[in-house]
This record gives structure tokens, sequence and C-alpha cells, in this order.
């Protein structure tokens, strides 16, 4: 299950960012047109902490991305899929083109979450001394995690509970035979490596390679049975968005309407305020 993302302290309106984005022509174009900004300010999400084109492909390509295929563009479930790689290619493309661009003019702006090229130069007790390029620059700083105190622990844990802030479930990527495989070998030698600052994944590798036929099929049954689970659970899992889409169409069309009967009333009560202003001009004639 998922929270429902929490940005600058505060819960996320999903249905407002679904009407924000579908309203400019849905995400693709928003992006393209580089909207993402505006479309966070007008959630009134301060973007001073969180970068806005950041926010907007994590929550709602995960999220809302499903409903605007099937709602926005009415087009079949069935064809999400193809969608989803569709936009994953844009993505890449966009962000090679952006590369590309940044090494033309020496520069690179780094989004939050985004990966860099780096050498651990040290470690001490909560992080590393490292050194990154970016561009033609080279800088050195540290790495480093605030432990977490018993306090902040119990007010997760206590948060991740609350039914209100729980989204709907999107199912755990399948495993491949060879995940399996690695995930028993590291549980095997963790001990072994416990303190140390890499584990042995090349010589899991040879063993993988070198592994009998019958030992290899049990991981391979293992890997098999997963990908059917997987595939059974992205079936409840469309079809749980398909009932949620359905209240956010439902939502939308009962706020058009409030507006519709908003504006009537309006009309109804100019109407008698003219009315009242003609009564009054004929009594003092």
């Amino acid at each position: 299950m998922k929270r429902i993302p929490v940005v600058a302290g505060h819960n996320l309106d999903l249905h407002r960012l679904f009407i924000e984005v579908t309203t400019r022509g849905g995400v693709e174009q928003v992006i393209k047109n580089r909207k993402c900004k505006a479309v966070i300010q007008s959630l009134n999400v301060s973007t001073t902490t969180t970068n806005a084109a950041y926010l907007l492909k994590k929550y709602y390509l995960d999220i809302l991305f499903a409903f605007e295929h099937v709602y926005f563009f009415q087009e079949p479930l069935s064809s999400f899929r193809s969608r989803e790689e569709a936009m994953n290619r844009f993505l890449i493309e966009k962000k090679s083109a952006n590369h590309d661009n940044d090494n033309d003019n020496g520069t690179h702006e780094l989004e939050a979450g985004c990966l860099i090229n780096g050498i651990i130069d040290g470690k001490f007790e909560d992080g590393y001394f490292v050194t990154m390029k970016m561009g033609s620059q080279e800088l050195k700083g540290v790495l480093y995690h605030t432990p977490e105190t018993s306090a902040d622990a119990r007010r997760r844990k206590k948060k991740a509970k609350s039914p209100s802030e729980m989204d709907f479930a999107r199912p755990k990527s399948h495993r491949s035979g060879y995940n399996f495989f690695v995930a028993d070998q590291y549980q095997r030698i963790k001990h072994e490596y416990a303190g140390q600052d890499r584990y042995p994944i090349k010589e899991i590798g040879n063993k993988w390679s070198n592994l009998p036929a019958s030992d290899r099929k049990v991981y391979l049954d293992k890997g098999s049975e997963d990908a059917e689970r997987y595939k059974t659970e992205m079936s409840e899992y469309y079809a749980l968005v398909q009932s949620c889409a359905a209240d956010i169409v439902a939502k939308i069309d009962d706020a058009a309407s409030a507006n519709d009967d908003a504006a009537a009333a309006n009309d109804d009560a100019a109407a008698a305020h003219d009315d009242a202003a003609a009564a009054n001009d004929e009594a003092e004639l």
C-alpha cells in the first residue's frame, strides 16, 4: 500500500493535480511545454524545497497516469502498457537532449533524485568523503545522513498505519530466477561482509553462470511463479484503477454541475435585483 504523497508538510491534492494537468493537455504536453512549475504552483505547493518537474513525474506518472489514459484520452486500459513504454522513451530522449545541451554549454542543471557519477575518497561514521564531476567542474564534499532518533522512528511507524494516508496498492514487480539466487546468496554471506563497503556481486554472478542446470531450475521456477503472481495482481490493480478513476470523474462532473447551479443562482439574483430596481422607479413616478 502507498501513502498519499506529502509535499511541504501537506497531503498532495491528487484530484486537483489531475485537473491541472489534463486542462493543459496531459502530462506529456505539460513536460514538453515546460509547465511543470505552473502546475505545482497552482496547487499552492512551495517549489523552493522540491523540484517541480521531479515532483510531477514522480507522483503523477506513478498514481494518475493510468487515469489520464482511460478518462482523459478515452483509451482502453488494455493499451495503457504501450503508452507507459512510449512515455518512458519520451523521458529518456528528453533527458538525453538536455544532457547534450548541457555538454555544449559546459553546464549541468541537476534535478532532485537524479544520478551523478562520483568517487568515494573516504568514509566516516555517518557518511563518505566524495568527489563528483559536473560538466567540466570537479567538486569535493561529503555525503551523509542524520541518524534517526527513536522518536522519529515511532512517529513514522504511527503515521504509516494511518488509514487516511493509504493509497491503492501497485503490485511489487516480479523477480527473475537470478534475483532469487542473488537474494539467497546474500543471506548466506552478508555476515562475512558486515561493515564493509562492498559485496561480491561479481562473484555471485560467476556462481550463477556456473550453477548446475538442476540447481538453476529451482530458481527459474521461483521466477516463473513470481511472474504469474505479478500478472494476476496487475489485473486486480488495473480493475482498482478503473474503479478509483470513475470516482474522480464523478467528482469532476459534480463540480461542473455545482458551478452551473451557482451561475444560474447568480442570474436569478441579478434578475431579482433588476425587478426590484424597476419597482422602485415606478414607485417614485
